[in-house]
């Protein structure tokens, strides 16, 4: 989910090197290869932000790592190549990956978009006429081109019934003037400013229900020998999940300081913003779910997907 820019690009940590063997008596000993820290990737996005209230109360496990990166799309570029194990990542982000080829396990649904992701017109008068022809901004390598698809589904519109303009996530708060849009699609706090200034909702998650969601997903691979540190991180979100839910204010000062909001924007977004406690998400990673079927038809519609695309979805890790 492209949502947000970053200011900084963390992928970058360093592996602990295999252990040596020892000539002793004759004997070879060997050392124990020294455990590498589990090295799992968010960015700025709001939903994520239980991970970082969760280290800064200290109840991260010591052999995790997060790694801050600068968009979505670093995120999915570090875990194909390796040098993250896992990430905070949309579901049609994971699809993607799977699709080139990196098997990926889905181990939790970390929040749900209910309203936090938008479709704007620039103004009233822009709603009053038809759709077909207008300039639409989108990320297009982010969730918000699958939110388009389904805003054009619900009006019956084509694609090619409107101009589609690609807008980088770090352009939204001036794209209406920047690239002369008649609409954008947008998330959470920036829908929010922009709509401060004018622009109208049309369309959001809301109407979209589950089918927007962050998961924690892992390379396959990466799996065997980490059970007990996938179980304690995701003990972990769900401490970080209550520190933000009961509003405490160290953790709502830690949240609006990193996002650089105001409390009163924050609280807009977690308005748009459902947390399914473990029993929820393990509900929602079975065959069939909401989280994933939609995506999948959507992928496969655009031709960005060819074969099957089918993620682990694995809630053993979750807590009970």
């Amino acid at each position: 989910m492209e949502r947000q820019a970053r200011t900084g690009y963390g992928v970058a940590a360093l592996l602990l090197l295999s252990g040596c063997a020892l000539l002793a008596g004759g004997i070879f000993k060997v050392v124990p290869e020294p455990e590498r820290p589990l090295l799992v990737g968010t960015n700025l996005w709001l939903g994520y932000e239980p991970f970082h209230l969760a280290r800064a109360a200290g109840h991260l496990p010591e052999d995790v790592t997060l790694v801050e990166a600068r968009s979505s799309p670093a995120l999915m570029e570090a875990v194909s190549a390796g040098s993250l194990d896992g990430a905070a990542l949309t579901m049609d982000e994971v699809m993607r990956l799977e699709a080139a080829g990196r098997p990926m396990a889905v181990l939790a649904v970390l929040d749900i978009s209910h309203g936090a992701d938008a479709v704007l017109a620039r103004s009233p008068d822009v709603t009053r006429a038809p759709l077909i022809g207008k300039r639409i901004g989108v990320e297009m390598e982010g969730v918000g081109a699958f939110v388009l698809h389904r805003f054009l589904e619900r009006q019956g519109v084509l694609p090619s019934q409107v101009q589609v303009v690609p807008v980088a996530a770090g352009d939204h708060q001036d794209a209406f003037a920047k690239h002369d849009l008649d609409y954008l699609v947008s998330y959470e706090p920036l829908v929010g400013r922009l709509e401060g200034q004018g622009a109208v909702r049309v369309f959001d998650s809301a109407a979209m229900a589950r089918e927007v969601v962050d998961v924690l997903a892992v390379r396959r691979d990466r799996l065997p020998g980490r059970d007990d540190t996938l179980r304690r991180l995701l003990s972990a979100w769900y401490h970080g999940v209550g520190l933000l839910k009961e509003g405490s204010p160290d953790a709502w000062d830690r949240v609006t300081r990193r996002q650089g909001i105001t409390p009163e924007q924050l609280a807009r977004v977690l308005s748009g913003l459902e947390f399914p406690n473990s029993a929820g998400s393990r509900d929602m990673l079975v065959p069939g779910t909401p989280a994933l079927e939609p995506v999948r038809r959507w992928l496969h519609a655009t031709g960005e997907v060819a074969g099957p695309v089918d993620p682990l979805l694995d809630p053993s890790y979750l807590p009970r």
